[in-house]
C-alpha cells in the first residue's frame, strides 16, 4: 500500500514552498520537529564532517517520507536533507507521537518497513565498502544511481561520495569504464563542483 501525508491523522500537514536545488529542509544537529514526504523532487541526506566535507549518504525521491527516524527518536538529525532538483516537501507535525502512533497504525507499520529497507541498504552498501574493490563500487554506484534516479545528472563527486571513494578516483575510474564501453548509457555530469 502507498501513503500520503493526506491519510495522516492527529497532526499538522503543510507544505513548504518549492525549494530550488541546493536549499536544506534541515540541517544537521537541528532538533527535529516534523518529518517529511517528498511530494515532487530530489532531496539528499549529507553527513557534514567537522573539516566540512560532505558526505552523500541516502537518497530521497518522490513518494518518500523522511526525517521520521530522528524525529521518533527525539533527537537531532544526524544529517543535513538537501534539494537536489527542485522539489515540493510536505511537513508532518503530529501532535503527540502516542497518540499519532495509535491514530496512524498502518502508517506507521509502512514507516517502520521503509526504516528496516534504509538499514538493509545502508549495511549492505557499509559491506561493499569495505570488500568490494573501487572499481566494483564505482560502477555499481553508477549504475544504481543512474537506474533508480535517471532524472539527476550525476556529478563525479556524488558518485564518489555514495561509493566510498575520492572524487580524483570516480573520476578516474569513469573514464576508464567509459573506455570499455560499460558506462555508455549512464549520465554523468562531468563537472565536479556542486553544480
Amino acid at each position: 500500500m502507498v501513503f500520503t501525508p493526506d491519510d495522516c491523522t492527529d497532526c499538522d500537514v503543510f507544505a513548504l514552498n518549492a525549494l530550488e536545488k541546493g536549499c536544506s529542509v534541515y540541517d544537521q544537529g537541528d532538533t527535529a520537529l516534523q518529518f517529511y514526504y517528498v511530494k515532487e523532487g530530489l532531496v539528499g541526506l549529507y553527513h557534514i564532517l567537522e573539516s566540512g566535507k560532505s558526505s552523500l549518504v541516502r537518497l530521497y525521491k518522490k513518494g518518500d517520507f523522511f526525517g521520521f527516524r530522528t524525529f521518533f527518536g527525539n533527537k537531532n538529525y544526524h544529517c543535513s536533507a538537501i534539494v537536489m532538483v527542485k522539489a515540493q516537501i510536505i511537513c508532518i507535525r503530529p501532535h503527540s507521537i502516542d497518540s499519532f502512533f495509535s491514530k496512524n497504525i498502518e502508517l506507521v507499520r509502512f514507516l517502520v518497513f521503509q526504516l528496516a529497507q534504509e538499514l538493509h541498504d545502508a549495511e549492505t552498501r557499509l559491506a561493499k565498502i569495505a570488500y568490494n574493490k573501487t572499481l566494483d563500487r564505482v560502477f555499481n554506484t553508477t549504475r544504481f544511481l543512474a537506474e533508480h534516479y535517471p532524472e539527476y545528472p550525476w556529478t563525479y563527486r556524488e558518485i564518489a561520495e555514495y561509493s566510498g571513494c575520492e572524487t580524483e578516483t570516480a573520476i578516474r575510474i569513469t573514464k576508464e569504464l567509459h573506455k570499455t564501453g560499460l558506462l555508455q548509457s549512464h549520465k554523468i555530469n562531468k563537472k565536479t563542483s556542486d553544480n
